[in-house]
């Protein structure tokens, strides 16, 4: 059996190398970065005793945030090849009771598909081939799909074994919150904003009358931009249809963090309303809002956007942690 582990955020690309001797040497098995990609990521080969790896790597190793098992390797970038042979895989590990997510990587950017084309190609086929089910949140099985200019590989890993650290929010805690920017200017601003979208798993994010040329710029920057609902509209009114509360976050405005907790409660779909770094929320936006929120302490400089966000989704999230720690005894599945 191979092993693929992916490293935190927070490993220094530099430390890929030392982290795999560390692992090497106490696990007593081959570890090396890994060939699709070195950074933050350590292939290990030859492992028998799955179950005790897992429980070292849990116990010692919180570098590690994924492990997955791969079933397979090969030098194709064809994404018809790769999802035939993925669906040829699953057939024998996922069955039609259980329920399945993809999660493709798209390593190198000059391969001429996006990781979402790969990931509902991949998925359809599995589908078909197994008769099982999609769920995104919370699913029995995850294949992974991870292309390169150097070949790909696919792993298919139960959802309870492929963090090994799993006090975490469930990935769709906080896809009912949705993001709406008006007027946003700069290349900078929009990327940050896609970012946290992509980052927090949220419902969406609206741009309303943005920089053109802003926003094809931060699309050419930020990959994540394929992973997220990314609208452009032209009219604000007609972007906040549908949302139960639309939360306007503004350095002047009276209400504190409480006033956002309250607004929300029992509300389906969320949306938070930002202005641009530059001119903030016009009259408009502000009367559209169903309540204007500050955040942080009294202060005489603002956040920028995306930093409004995440702190408002945090507020959002301690209000959630609060909920589930008093019904269950664990954050995730």
């Amino acid at each position: 059996m191979e092993l693929l582990l992916t490293l935190a955020p927070d490993v220094r690309p530099e430390e890929t190398e030392k982290i795999a001797q560390k692992i090497q040497n106490r696990l007593k098995l081959p570890a090396e970065p890994d060939p699709l990609k070195p950074v933050r990521r350590l292939r290990i080969k030859d492992v028998e005793d799955f179950d005790g790896i897992l429980s070292k790597l849990r116990e010692e190793f919180p570098e590690v945030s994924r492990v997955v098992i791969v079933k397979h390797r090969g030098r194709s970038h064809d994404p018809d090849r790769i999802a035939a042979r993925a669906a040829k895989l699953a057939k024998g590990e996922i069955l039609p009771h259980h329920t399945f997510a993809v999660d493709a990587r798209r390593l190198d950017k000059d391969l001429p598909y996006t990781s979402r084309d790969l990931a509902v190609e991949v998925g359809e086929a599995v589908r078909r081939a197994t008769g099982a089910s999609v769920d995104l949140d919370s699913p029995d099985r995850y294949v992974d799909v991870h292309v390169s200019r150097h070949g790909y590989l696919i792993g298919i890993t139960p959802a309870t074994l492929r963090e090994p650290h799993r006090s975490w929010l469930p990935s769709g805690t906080f896809n009912h919150v949705h993001v709406c920017c008006e007027r946003p200017e700069t290349e900078y601003e929009i990327a940050d904003l896609i970012r946290i979208t992509a980052a927090l798993r949220l419902g969406s994010l609206i741009l309303v009358e943005p920089n053109r040329d802003a926003v094809r710029r931060a699309e050419e920057k930020v990959g994540a931009s394929s992973l997220i609902d990314l609208r452009i509209e032209g009219d604000l009114r007609e972007a906040l249809t549908g949302f139960d509360v639309v939360v306007g976050l503004h350095p002047t405005a009276p209400n504190a963090e409480s006033e956002l907790l309250r607004a929300v409660e029992g509300a389906n779909q969320i949306c938070l309303l930002t202005g641009s770094e530059t001119k903030g929320l016009s009259r408009e936006a502000k009367e559209l809002a169903d309540v204007l929120v500050h955040l942080g302490p009294t202060t005489a400089e603002p956040m920028r956007t995306a930093n409004a966000v995440a702190y408002a989704v945090g507020v959002l999230a301690a209000r959630t942690v609060s909920l589930r720690s008093a019904t269950a005894p664990t954050l995730h599945r």
